[in-house]
């Protein structure tokens, strides 16, 4: 079995006894290395969606990274300064693209993960805007990346708001699975196997 961890650029006492409880090793490394086949690089101050990183780990054996959706709305075109974007243009070409949560990053250890983490620290060094240097890595490198919907970040959501007197009705995440060309479905994510079974080729459907 491939070893499956957690990469952290400054310890987080929190997040490592938390990976320990879901047994998962965690790598403390400002240089952000590929020390596990499926890295999870995890930002100070993200929460991690616990519950789905079985799903998560499941689509790199198809993808070479994962990585879910910052906002709806806010493109390229929207974030960082006048310099900063032409730069990102120069690479992107069209800056109405929406940008990525880089604070929640899974990645293969494959030549194009390694491709697209070295691209991004690369950025990063002269860069004020994170969103865009991950991006600009993105479309040099152009891995195969799972774009995860933004509901991946929805604790960070729920915990960075005001308190609520009841808590927030708790609805099931779903993922998409592609059970053919152009041909998609939603389940959830302990379910995937399941549905890929259900649509293997060759099998008859009702």
């Amino acid at each position: 079995m491939d070893s499956r961890g957690i990469v952290l650029s400054e310890p987080d006492k929190k997040m490592e006894a938390l990976a320990k409880q879901h047994g998962l090793p965690v790598t403390v490394d400002a240089d952000l290395p590929l020390a596990y086949d499926k890295t999870l690089f995890v930002a100070s101050g993200t929460t991690v969606p616990w519950d789905l990183l079985p799903a998560a780990w499941h689509f790199l054996q198809r993808w070479d990274a994962a990585v879910p959706l910052w906002r709806y709305g806010v493109n390229a075109c929207d974030v960082g300064g006048k310099e900063e974007q032409q730069r990102t243009k120069e690479v992107v070409r069209d800056l109405r693209v929406l940008l990525h949560s880089y604070e929640l990053l899974f990645v293969r250890k494959n030549a194009a993960g390694r491709a697209l983490r070295d691209a991004f620290l690369e950025e990063l060094q002269d860069s004020e805007d994170p969103r865009l240097a991950f991006l600009r890595a993105f479309y040099r490198v152009k891995p195969r990346l799972c774009v995860l919907p933004r509901s991946w970040l929805a604790e960070v959501q729920q915990y960075s708001g005001a308190r609520s007197p009841s808590p927030p009705r708790k609805h099931p995440t779903l993922v998409q699975v592609q059970i053919g060309p152009g041909r998609y479905v939603r389940c959830r994510p302990e379910n995937v196997e399941k549905v890929r079974e259900q649509f293997a080729p060759g099998r008859r459907h009702a």
